[in-house]
């Protein structure tokens, strides 16, 4: 089975509609490329404008991705919340924030995406969070809603993220009944696990300053004790923008944040997963403007194989 992962695209066409042409071109790809299913790790929009939604949505049905067989969307704060488009809005967001209706919001997300749900092992009647999927016989897909609610204390610019109890509960229910060693398990969710590196790019922007510093995943310890215990092969995230394998508490991450937007330069990016019998291998596609493909092996559990950029 082949997956493909991308994640924040921040599509926005009432300020910027460069980023549709881009997405038009990475779905192209994805779809020449023959892959199974599509997972989609939030901030699919940048203002959370859901006329951006419907746009996007009407590119997936083009491309006869728009089934729960063939695509997994999740939340990003920036579709509950959207960000600031201008220096001047920076100051104003977290009022803007503080009056946006959050599980409204959200429903309206699950409507324009309705299809992704359906035939699934188990969806909540809370939101739809968590969902479960089986892909196919040997692949079950979690689906978490990490985007924390609007706090001028733990949330002040809606960029934190959490599992709240009630979820992460939900979550340990699914994880026990369709608990079997027979499958490759998957947790997807919007928020990451790492720490945000110090790169020597420089961030853009004051917003951009002032959200980093405040782009946690909070109570993260109690996570890592229910990946470990019910043995998730491979957690996959986006919300910070690179790409990148890393290993935390014994758990395998995957980040694919940078698919449009990020230090890639020029280049437009996807993760495709490969599974096949317990073995999980996954790389990194770059796409020049220019169609030059490079694919770096960012992970995988076959001992034999090293991780190199062709």
């Amino acid at each position: 089975m082949l997956i493909a992962h991308i994640s924040d695209l921040h599509l926005n066409t009432l300020f910027s509609d460069s980023n549709i042409r881009k997405i038009e071109r990475l779905l192209d790809y994805i779809v020449a490329n023959h892959a199974d299913h599509l997972i989609i790790t939030g901030d699919l929009t940048d203002n959370a404008d859901e006329s951006d939604w419907l746009l996007l949505r009407n590119h997936l049905h083009k491309r006869k991705l728009l089934n729960s067989k063939y695509l997994t969307v999740l939340p990003g704060n920036h579709d509950i919340f959207g960000g600031p488009q201008r220096a001047e809005d920076i100051f104003d967001f977290p009022s803007r924030c503080k009056k946006v209706d959050y599980y409204e919001k959200l429903r309206s997300f699950n409507n324009y995406f309705e299809e992704t749900f359906e035939n699934c092992l188990y969806v909540s009647q809370n939101n739809n969070y968590p969902f479960l999927k089986e892909l196919n016989d040997e692949v079950l897909l979690l689906g978490m809603n990490s985007i924390l609610e609007y706090s001028i204390t733990k949330n002040p610019f809606a960029s934190n993220g959490e599992i709240k109890l009630n979820q992460f509960f939900e979550i340990e229910q699914v994880l026990k009944k369709f608990n079997s060693d027979g499958y490759v398990k998957i947790a997807t969710l919007h928020h990451h696990f790492n720490k945000i590196k110090n790169t020597k790019r420089s961030i853009a922007g004051l917003w951009q300053n002032i959200e980093k510093q405040t782009m946690k995943l909070r109570k993260k310890k109690r996570l890592f004790s229910l990946f470990n215990k019910y043995k998730i092969d491979l957690i996959i995230h986006g919300h910070i923008h690179y790409n990148e394998y890393y290993q935390r508490k014994g758990l395998n991450f995957i980040n694919g944040g940078a698919s449009i937007k990020g230090y890639s330069g020029e280049s437009l990016r996807v993760n495709f997963i490969e599974i096949n019998n317990k073995s999980i291998t996954c790389n990194l596609h770059k796409i020049t403007k220019s169609d030059e493909i490079k694919i770096e092996v960012l992970y995988s559990n076959k001992k034999s194989e090293e991780k190199v950029l062709v």
